[in-house]
């Protein structure tokens, strides 16, 4: 998709998030604070060394997410989903801590929320946008909560169809939501590699109208030029102070350091995409005329001579006359004698007749 193509745009804490604009990068603390405030709080730190635009953090309350029998998903191993979730609860006063570090570090702050009164926990801290997880993607419910808020929504899309992903972006419009983003991704843990369908970014853009990203559950951050390719506006990625440190999303996560690399990698390929409108650059002007070529003269030539094709040749580098006006002078007479390896010039020629005769006004 170009880069060209204007995608709708708002903010998020001060920051653009659309087409043209630094790719919106969140920095998902998720559960890899483990429940303890002071590492969430050491994690928004490094997100702001990292270069993110926001941190993101996933509010839920283990009584209101998962019934007492609920399954494991294939990437989690406990006995209890209620009390493995319990474990990550934040409460109110942390939340409030989190946002306020945030904000000295610069930051934007999200924040996924896993229940209607999740919702309400978020209005009250002052998030400045809520992320709609992928597992909840067809909880109409939750969506119109959330789009009641007026605050921007970003939409997971995980597991889900485009058919999905419109029928979302649908209720929260519905339920008063002005700004709207969408995110591809690809709810394994972490993803196949072949198994990313980056080019479902570009689908969805196309099929929705909103600014569309990618939420990157992969093993690496090789997709981020390729998504910003592709039309990324936002980026998600899973946040780790260092791998093998505990954190409970460990395998899809980065560190400062590859956070950082991940950073640079979106500035520099949307730098390299530039505009996508084909004009002579500021860089390769200098080179206009050594590489392109002109009008020589080939022979001498002598005054009143009928120029023949063979009298000129094009060489570099190009000068007044450039060598695609070439039939212009076939047959147009010399004014004066001309060098052999002289540059063709407009002055060395006599200006045909109906040239020289007088213009008319009617």
């Amino acid at each position: 998709m170009s880069r060209d193509r204007r995608s709708p745009e708002f903010e998020i804490g001060g920051r653009p998030v659309g087409a043209g604009h630094p790719l919106f990068v969140i920095a998902e603390i998720g559960l890899n604070h483990g429940g303890v405030a002071d590492k969430a709080l050491a994690l928004v730190d490094a997100a702001a060394d990292a270069g993110a635009s926001a941190i993101k953090l996933q509010t839920l309350f283990a009584d209101d997410l998962v019934a007492a029998a609920c399954p494991a998903p294939a990437h989690v191993r406990s006995d209890s989903l209620r009390g493995f979730f319990a474990a990550f609860e934040l409460d109110e006063a942390a939340h409030r801590a989190i946002v306020q570090r945030a904000r000295q570090r610069g930051l934007a702050v999200m924040a996924t929320p896993f229940s209607l009164d999740a919702v309400a926990l978020l209005e009250r801290v002052g998030v400045d946008a809520i992320k709609i997880a992928s597992g909840d993607l067809t909880w109409d419910g939750l969506i119109a909560r959330a789009g009641q808020t007026g605050l921007p929504l970003v939409i997971s899309t995980g597991m889900g169809s485009r058919t999905d992903a419109s029928h979302a972006l649908g209720i929260a419009r519905q339920a008063g939501a002005r700004h709207v983003a969408m995110l591809h991704c690809v709810s394994a843990y972490p993803v196949p590699r072949g198994s990313e369908n980056l080019r479902a970014i570009q689908t969805l853009a196309d099929a929705l109208g909103v600014p569309v990203g990618l939420s990157d559950h992969a093993d690496d951050t090789c997709a981020v030029p390729m998504a910003v390719a592709l039309g990324a506006c936002l980026y998600e990625r899973h946040l780790v102070l260092a791998h093998g440190d505990g954190s409970i999303d460990d395998a899809v996560s980065s560190d400062p350091t590859e956070l950082a690399a991940a950073v640079r990698d979106a500035a520099r390929a949307v730098a390299a995409l530039g505009s996508g409108e084909k004009v002579c650059l500021p860089a390769e002007s200098a080179n206009v005329i050594p590489s392109r070529r002109g009008l020589y003269v080939a022979r001498a030539l002598p005054a009143d001579h009928v120029i023949e094709a063979a009298d000129l040749t094009a060489l570099r580098p190009a000068h007044a006359v450039v060598a695609g006006r070439l039939a212009e002078f076939i047959g147009r007479r010399t004014a004066r004698p001309v060098a052999a390896g002289a540059p063709l010039r407009e002055r060395d020629l006599i200006v045909p007749l109906e040239e020289r005769r007088p213009r008319v006004v009617a």
